[in-house]
């Protein structure tokens, strides 16, 4: 349930946020370790770092203005793939700060970086590979959103650990659709 409220919370910060930021800007999302946030050996437990990162594109996608954009077209990310990397471990009560920023799309992927920070030092980082849906089940690629949201311009190069994450998915795809029975 904590993190419903701080769905919420950051929801809303977002929404009436002074700056509204660029397709290409970070955005940034503060945040404390809870006890509810700990793990039996006393540090943030491994998956409280997707649910952050999931709140921080739900940061970026009302900061950038996109929100009333998707809600109007029925449009929603979906989450494909997703990777940590931890190099410090977090505890109850730091104070931490999430990093996005858009690392670039190909036809049907987005893709997004988050670098978890305490005390200017990076604690984590996750990448995340997502794809629009449509609540009418139209089907929607990344430049109809990027369209949507403004931009006419191209992707930035992804790097080689999301080609890799996105070929992993391709591939997890099509053997899936292999052994389902027709």
């Amino acid at each position: 349930m904590n993190l419903f409220f701080r769905l919420l919370l950051v929801f809303f910060r977002a929404r009436f946020a002074k700056q509204q930021l660029g397709i290409f800007d970070e955005a940034v999302l503060k945040s404390r370790v809870l006890l509810t946030d700990q793990d039996m050996f006393a540090h943030m437990t491994n998956s409280r770092y997707f649910s952050f990162s999931d709140l921080a594109i739900i940061n970026y996608i009302v900061r950038i203005g996109c929100w009333p954009i998707l809600r109007k077209k029925g449009w929603f990310p979906v989450v494909c793939g997703e990777d940590v990397i931890l190099t410090r471990m977090l505890r109850t009560p730091q104070k931490f700060e999430i990093r996005s920023r858009l690392a670039g799309w190909t036809e049907d992927y987005i893709c997004f970086h988050h670098r978890f920070v305490r005390d200017d030092k990076q604690t984590a980082e996750v990448h995340i590979v997502a794809r629009f849906a449509s609540r009418k089940r139209d089907k929607v690629t990344i430049p109809d959103v990027v369209d949507a949201v403004g931009y006419d311009g191209e992707s930035p190069q992804l790097s080689e650990h999301f080609l890799n994450m996105i070929r992993n998915i391709d591939h997890s795809r099509e053997t899936s659709r292999e052994r389902s029975p027709v």
